[in-house]
């Protein structure tokens, strides 16, 4: 049987960025020979999107990345920096730090990981646009945020995507995910597959009886149900395993049917 692509997805633009519509999530791995190895079998199977933070592990998935795959060719890699208590001026020494983890003079994809609350969002998006200006970065993009939050950011930068936590069972922005569609903005959803808590283990309780009817696990229809969700939807489901990566790529060839779609959107 041949081997199943990140292709088959279909592709999403970041800016002037085409990438393929199911990337992955980095946000356990470290410095492993195992890390390795998944990070190069997912580039293999044309994954070319991998999503990343400064604050992911200590450092340790930036500086993995950076060490397994860079130079990037034809592979973005996203990254994000800033958090709830981080000012303005504090994102260039992350940014730098990122740079060098990453073994990199740009980032394609600088995400504003958390807006400070007690800091307008115009002046954070502000300094990276500063950066962007500079060339350190190509594309600006945002996580947790609302849409008035991301409307304000829109008046000072162009924001190429969002991030936030979103799945069949968590959809509390489905307001957000509208308002990227109509705009063609990229829509990133963190813990895709569920999340903590017990959520994955919800998920796929909710999920076991249409995935039985599809020969495929409840994971894979999370993913189907997204893909299905927005054309704008680039989901990251993390893992640390060869086998849950392959596993997770195969979802692109599930189809839900309309009926089964409704069903799964009325229960989450």
């Amino acid at each position: 049987m041949a081997e199943v692509s990140a292709a088959a997805a279909g592709t999403i633009t970041l800016g002037d960025l085409t990438v393929n519509r199911l990337g992955l999530g980095s946000n356990r791995i470290t410095d492993t020979s195992a890390a390795h190895t998944l990070l190069k079998r997912a580039v293999d199977l044309g994954v070319n999107f991998i999503d990343t933070a400064y604050r992911y592990t200590a450092g340790n998935s930036e500086t993995t990345i950076g060490k397994t795959l860079a130079p990037y060719d034809g592979i973005v890699i996203a990254t994000k920096g800033g958090w709830e208590d981080t000012l303005p001026d504090a994102l260039r020494g992350e940014l730098e730090e990122s740079l060098r983890r990453l073994r990199t003079d740009h980032i394609d994809l600088y995400q504003l990981h958390r807006v400070n609350p007690n800091v307008p969002i115009e002046e954070s998006v502000g300094m990276l646009k500063r950066f962007q200006d500079e060339g350190n970065i190509r594309h600006i993009a945002l996580s947790e945020v609302t849409v008035e939050q991301l409307e304000r950011a829109q008046q000072v930068a162009t924001i190429v995507s969002v991030q936030n936590q979103y799945n069949v069972m968590v959809r509390d922005h489905e307001d957000l995910v509208d308002y990227c569609t109509e705009q063609d903005i990229a829509f990133i959803p963190w813990f895709p597959l569920g999340g903590l808590a017990g959520g994955a283990e919800k998920v796929e309780g909710m999920l076991a009886d249409v995935a039985a009817t599809y020969s495929a696990t409840p994971q894979q229809i999370a993913l189907a149900w997204l893909l299905k969700r927005s054309p704008m939807i680039l989901p990251i489901p993390g893992t640390l395993s060869v086998a849950h990566l392959e596993e997770n790529l195969a979802s692109v060839t599930i189809e839900l049917s309309t009926e089964d779609y409704d069903r799964l959107t009325e229960i989450g």
